[in-house]
């Protein structure tokens, strides 16, 4: 007898759903518009933002695995239901159960995409690096030898610490497994912060909107300083496009009830152009919209803005008495304590 056949892996991934970006094709096919200058081009829905094994992990046994792919899949079905519920057949204020998928999806499509993956790498190249320069050389030879199971030679600790402490020289990158853990983590914390928000509906007649590979778009309040940052729970208003003639606008809890808002023209190119410039690689419409007036946003180098490079806190012979007697001075953060997140630029 035969083995029995494996389940075929899923290696071609979009980070942008299908049924979503159907929403602002014909058919099957869509315009995607780089951001780099590259020429716009039809593409089918099945080609737009797919990423090659984005949500895929090692197992126990090596093989990639496709449980997130997988689950991600089902939340996407529950969620092309409410879509429809919401633009085809018209249905708002949502009852409440359709309201929490719907709140299920927007946090996950915030997560799940790249600029969140590279804003992980870029806190954990810089954490990482800082705790190398702080360590300095004792730090990382008793790395070695712990590794070693033994003592290195000192050629050998000098020649190791030259290249760890040369950090514009490399990269840390964490696993995918780290930022699925951390999307797993928060994606009901996220959820929960948009279903406490009022959500405001506009359905467009005679403007339409686009979308992007990172549709989910939050509106920064102009007048906080730019020290106190601002995120899910702080912005005046996080959108998202439904559709090339529906947006939905979560805004502050504290107004009045869900609700539907006169759809304006200002509006449709205001939202357009923060979703253009949300975009990180492409923005994507239907072949008969175009980006008149809208203006394309340039590739951006990094997510994370840091003060302070690790070598600042370079300390090659070690931390001084000093430093760790003002460190040890610190109050441990209780069991419970969490560890901050860092927003997006």
């Amino acid at each position: 007898m035969g083995k029995p056949s494996e389940k075929k892996r899923k290696r071609h991934q979009h980070t942008v759903p299908r049924f979503y970006l159907r929403r602002f094709a014909e058919g099957e096919r869509l315009f995607r518009v780089p951001i780099d200058g590259g020429d716009p081009r039809l593409v089918g829905v099945g080609d737009a933002a797919v990423h090659k094994d984005f949500y895929s992990f090692r197992g126990a046994d090596g093989q990639l695995d496709d449980f997130v792919e997988d689950a991600l899949s089902e939340m996407e079905d529950d969620a092309a239901r409410v879509l429809r519920m919401v633009v085809d057949e018209r249905c708002w204020p949502l009852p409440d159960d359709a309201r929490e998928v719907m709140a299920y999806w927007v946090a996950a499509q915030h997560l799940r995409v790249p600029a969140r993956r590279q804003a992980g790498n870029e806190i954990a190249d810089h954490l990482l690096k800082v705790v190398a320069a702080t360590g300095g050389k004792p730090a990382w030879r008793q790395r070695m030898e712990e590794a070693a199971g033994g003592p290195v030679a000192d050629e050998d600790a000098d020649h190791a610490w030259a290249q760890v402490s040369d950090f514009s020289s490399y990269t840390i990158e964490a696993s995918t497994a780290e930022h699925l853990r951390v999307m797993g983590e928060m994606l009901p914390l996220v959820a929960d912060l948009l279903m406490q928000r009022t959500w405001v509906l506009a359905r467009f007649q005679h403007k339409t909107l686009i979308t992007s590979d990172h549709p989910v778009v939050q509106i920064w309040d102009p007048a906080t300083p730019k020290w106190l940052g601002q995120g899910l729970a702080t912005v005046p208003a996080v959108c998202m496009a439904l559709d090339r003639r529906v947006a939905l606008m979560m805004l502050l809890p504290g107004g009045p009830r869900d609700r539907l808002t006169p759809p304006t023209g200002a509006m449709a190119r205001d939202l357009n152009q923060r979703t253009a410039s949300s975009a990180r690689a492409a923005v994507f419409h239907h072949p008969d919209d175009g980006l008149t007036g809208i203006e394309l946003p340039p590739p951006r180098g990094r997510e994370i803005q840091v003060n302070g490079s690790p070598e600042r806190f370079l300390m090659p012979d070690g931390p001084s008495d000093v430093f760790k007697r003002v460190m040890s001075d610190i109050p441990m953060p209780p069991p419970s304590a969490k560890p901050p997140r860092f927003e997006s630029s």
